[in-house]
C-alpha cells in the first residue's frame, strides 16, 4: 500500500508541468482569439468603408436633386398648372427621400438632421411660392417665382448639409 507521501512525490513532477503548461495554453487560446477578433473587426471596417463612402455620395447626390433649379430643370413639363407643378415636385421630393432613406444608417444623426433640415427649406420654398400665385396659372409661372424668390436659407441649408457630409468623410476616413 502507497501512503500519502509516496503520492504526492509521484504527482508533484506531473504537476510541475501540467500547472505551467495549461496557463500557457490558455494564454494562447485567449491570444488567438484577441488576434481572430481583431482580424474580423478589421475586415468588416474594410468592408464597410466602400458601403458607407457610397452612401454618403448618395445623399450628396440626393441633395443636388432637390435643389430648386436641379427640380425645376428636370421636372418641368408643359401643360401643369401651377398646383399640378407644385403637387409633382413634393411628389419627387418625397420619392427622392424614400429612395435614400436607408443611407441615414450610415452616417451620424446630426449629420442626417442637416439632410432632412434642407429638404424642409426646399418644402417650404416650394409651399411659399406656390400660394403666392393663382392655382390654375401655367406651372413656368411657379418655376419663375421659385427661381425668383429661392431665399437664401434654402441654398444655406442645402450646402450647409453637403459641407457635413464632406466633413464626416474627411474626419471617418481620411485622417
Amino acid at each position: 500500500m502507497t501512503t500519502w507521501k509516496e503520492f504526492i512525490f509521484a504527482i508533484t513532477p506531473a504537476l510541475a508541468i501540467a500547472i505551467p503548461t495549461l496557463l500557457l495554453v490558455r494564454w494562447f487560446l485567449k491570444n488567438n482569439l484577441k488576434i481572430k477578433q481583431l482580424e474580423l473587426a478589421m475586415q468588416q471596417r474594410k468592408e464597410m468603408i466602400p458601403t458607407r463612402l457610397q452612401a454618403y455620395e448618395r445623399i450628396s447626390i440626393l441633395l443636388e436633386r432637390i435643389s430648386p433649379e436641379s427640380l425645376i430643370i428636370r421636372e418641368q413639363k408643359h401643360g401643369l398648372t401651377s398646383i399640378q407643378f407644385h403637387h409633382h415636385l413634393l411628389k419627387v421630393i418625397r420619392s427622392e427621400m424614400e429612395h435614400n432613406l436607408a443611407m441615414q444608417v450610415y452616417m451620424p444623426a446630426a449629420t442626417w438632421e442637416k439632410v432632412i433640415a434642407a429638404r424642409d427649406e426646399v418644402i417650404k420654398l416650394i409651399n411659399s411660392a406656390s400660394g403666392s400665385i393663382q392655382p390654375t396659372t401655367p406651372s413656368m409661372e411657379l418655376a419663375r417665382h421659385l427661381l425668383e424668390n429661392e431665399k437664401h436659407t434654402t441654398s444655406f441649408h442645402i450646402k450647409k448639409a453637403k459641407e457635413q457630409l464632406k466633413s464626416d468623410i474627411q474626419q471617418f476616413y481620411f485622417d
